[in-house]
C-alpha cells in the first residue's frame, strides 16, 4: 500500500501553482517533467522487441515577457531540487554534458526482475533554450536525438581515447524559448526532423491571470512539503509498467483507429513539418500514461483513466503546437504575418492604424495588404473595413491558429 501523502502527484501540483500568471498548460507540463525526471531510467514499459522509458523533451513556447515561461519553469526547479534529483545547467558546452552524463553513473535494484541495474540520469533546465543548443549545433542535436531513446550503451568518439561509452543513458530536458528563436537554433532542415519529433510544444500565447502578489499561506506551504515528499517517493519506483485489461484494449482500438487515419490522409495534425511528431504521438503517449500512473502511486499498473487522461493532454497541446514553427518559411511575409497574428491575438480586436503604429519598424502598408488576405484566407482573422467620413480597418482574432 502507498504511503504516498497525495493521492495524484500532477493534482496537488496544480492545485499549487493554480494562482500564479502562467497558462495551465505550462504547469501540466511542467509536472509531468518533473515527474518524468523524478523516474529517471529505474522504470520503463515494455512493447516488444523496444523498451519504453519514460523521459520527455518539453518546451514551452511564447512571446518573451508575456506567458510567464520563467515562472513555470523556477517553481518545476524548485521541485526537482528539493527532491534531490540530478540537475545540470543550461549553460554548458557538448563536451562537458557528456562527462557529467558519463559521471552521472548510478544503480538500482530493479523491482519486477530483483537484477541490480545502473545508469546515467540528467535532468536540464533551460529557461533559454537557445543558449542550451547554441547555433545549428546539428552535432548535439544528434546526441540529444539519441539520448532520447535511452540506450543501454551509449558510444561516443574522444578527442584523445578513441571511443568511450555511457551505459544506460536517460535525458530529460525542460526547456523554453520563444518562436523567433527557433531561425537561429536550428536549421530548416532540421525542423520536422528526429530531433524536433521527440519535443512536446507547449505553445501559448498570453499568460493566465495577472496575479501582482501572491502570498503562500500555510495551506500552500503544507501543500508544497507533500509534494516535495510524494516526489521523492515517486523518484524510488523502479520496475515495469503494465497495462491493465482494460487500458489495453483502449490501447489498441486508438492506435489502430488513429494508424487508419493517418493512412488516410487525415493525420492528428495537418502541419508537415510534425508529420515525424506523429509518428511517434503513440510513443509519446505510452510515455503520459507510464507518468500519470506514477502521479497516482506505487503499483506501476497503467489503468484506463491514466491512458484517457494522457491522451487528453497532448489532444489539448497539439490544437497549438504547430505555432511553435510559425517563424520558420521560405515566403517573404512569413514574419510579418506571424507579427501581425501575434499582435491582433493579444489584442482581440484592433485597428489597422494602431497595428501599423506599433509594427511600423517591421510592417509597411503594402506588406499589411498582403498580410490582410492571407489571414483571412486562413479564416483566423476576421477584417472589417468601415468607410465614411474616418474610414477604418478592423481586425477581430476568430481563431483558432
Amino acid at each position: 500500500m502507498s504511503n504516498r501523502v497525495l493521492s495524484d502527484w500532477l493534482t496537488g501540483y496544480m492545485k499549487y501553482t493554480e494562482w500564479t500568471e502562467p497558462p495551465e498548460s505550462y504547469h501540466t507540463w511542467a509536472g509531468i517533467s518533473v515527474i518524468a525526471g523524478s523516474l529517471q531510467r529505474r522504470c520503463y514499459l515494455k512493447r516488444h522487441p523496444e523498451i519504453i522509458y519514460p523521459n520527455m523533451y518539453v518546451v514551452l513556447v511564447g512571446p518573451t515577457g508575456r506567458c510567464r515561461k520563467g515562472t513555470a519553469m523556477r517553481l518545476a526547479k524548485e521541485m526537482i531540487k528539493d527532491a534531490g534529483i540530478p540537475l545540470v545547467a543550461e549553460s554548458i558546452t557538448r563536451e562537458q554534458l557528456i562527462r557529467r552524463m558519463r559521471n552521472a553513473v548510478n544503480n538500482f535494484t530493479d523491482a519486477s526482475t530483483g537484477a541490480i541495474k545502473f545508469h546515467c540520469s540528467l535532468y536540464c533546465i533551460s529557461p533559454e533554450l537557445a543558449v542550451f543548443l547554441g547555433e545549428e549545433d546539428i552535432r548535439f542535436m544528434a546526441d540529444l536525438t539519441d539520448w532520447y531513446d535511452c540506450a543501454d550503451d551509449w558510444r561516443y568518439e574522444t578527442k584523445t581515447q578513441g571511443f568511450d561509452h555511457i551505459q544506460g543513458v536517460c535525458f530529460n530536458l525542460f526547456g523554453a524559448t520563444a518562436p523567433e528563436w527557433f531561425t537561429t537554433m536550428m536549421p530548416k532542415a532540421a525542423i520536422g526532423g528526429g530531433f524536433t519529433a521527440r519535443i512536446i510544444f507547449i505553445v501559448e500565447f498570453e499568460k493566465r491571470r495577472t496575479a501582482p502578489d501572491i502570498v503562500e499561506t500555510p495551506e500552500l506551504t503544507k501543500l508544497k512539503a507533500a509534494l516535495v515528499d510524494d516526489l521523492a517517493k515517486i523518484a524510488n519506483l523502479s520496475g515495469e509498467f503494465t497495462f491493465s485489461t482494460e487500458a489495453h484494449a483502449f490501447y489498441k482500438e486508438w492506435y489502430v483507429k488513429t494508424d487508419e487515419l493517418t493512412l488516410g490522409g487525415h493525420p492528428p495534425i495537418s502541419e508537415p513539418r510534425l508529420s515525424g511528431y506523429c509518428e511517434r504521438r503513440a510513443t509519446h503517449l505510452r510515455k503520459l500514461c507510464m507518468i500519470s500512473s506514477a502521479s497516482r502511486g506505487d503499483t506501476r499498473e497503467i489503468v484506463l483513466g491514466d491512458i484517457q487522461r494522457g491522451l487528453s493532454i497532448l489532444e489539448a497541446t497539439e490544437i497549438n503546437m504547430p505555432r511553435a514553427f510559425s517563424r520558420i518559411g521560405s515566403s517573404q511575409y512569413v514574419q510579418a504575418t506571424e507579427m501581425v497574428l501575434d499582435f491582433v491575438i493579444l489584442r482581440k480586436k484592433t485597428k489597422r492604424s494602431d497595428l501599423l503604429r506599433v509594427l511600423y519598424r517591421d510592417v509597411d502598408s503594402p506588406t499589411l495588404d498582403v498580410v490582410e488576405r492571407i489571414l483571412e484566407s486562413m479564416k483566423v482573422v476576421r477584417i472589417t473595413r468601415l468607410v465614411g467620413k474616418e474610414s477604418e480597418v478592423i481586425y477581430e482574432y476568430i481563431g483558432p491558429n
